[in-house]
């Protein structure tokens, strides 16, 4: 296998201006509604949390607190267009982590995929770097923004990184929909 060449995206959804920030912060601190609109979820449940996943990973910061972990389960298509029985099933194990603005997810998947992303609401003019999100009328002051370090080995990396961002978009954009009413969110990106 090669070895792990890490990469960073990021991916920003606005927040539109009827729907208050800490509402979607309060969300993402729940952790399912970041689990929950994924296309592939098969299932998802709570595991105790071990120790050597977070002591000697600096991306659990002491700033965070309200440690939780799960293994989600995916069902991926091995064969696209062909229907539900030729999927393969994929344990996922996460862990979550809140902080002030945001929640800090570390996933590592099959093959050496290991995500680490922090979900955070900010203000627009805080986030300097990664493509500007498509604004729109109504639009707020805040953004959901999803910075995500990736580590793969080489033979997968074009893969992730196609699938991820748009995936990822759409999980953000799902995230903001849930939260506004339902005759306002109806114009938006919705699933992958």
């Amino acid at each position: 296998m090669s070895p792990p060449e890490p990469f960073t995206i990021i991916t920003r959804v606005p927040i539109p201006a009827s729907l208050p920030p800490a509402t979607v912060l309060a969300a993402l601190q729940t952790y399912e509604a970041l689990i929950t609109p994924n296309p592939y979820l098969d299932r998802y449940e709570r595991r105790p949390v071990e120790l050597e996943e977070v002591a000697n990973d600096p991306f659990f910061r002491n700033d965070g607190q309200n440690l939780q972990a799960f293994v989600v389960y995916d069902r991926v298509p091995i064969i696209p267009g062909v229907g539900s029985w030729a999927t393969k099933e994929v344990a996922i194990p996460c862990v979550f982590q809140s902080f002030d603005h945001g929640v800090r997810c570390c996933a590592r998947a099959q093959g050496g995929v290991t995500v680490r992303s922090s979900y955070e609401v900010r203000r627009r003019e805080e986030v300097t770097e990664g493509p500007e999100p498509a604004v729109g009328p109504g639009d707020g002051d805040y953004e959901l923004v999803d910075i995500s370090n990736i580590e793969c080995g080489a033979l997968v990396k074009p893969f992730v990184k196609m699938r991820f961002s748009s995936a990822h978009l759409a999980l953000l954009q799902q995230v903001v929909n849930n939260l506004v009413p339902s005759n306002e969110g109806e114009g938006d990106i919705a699933g992958p």
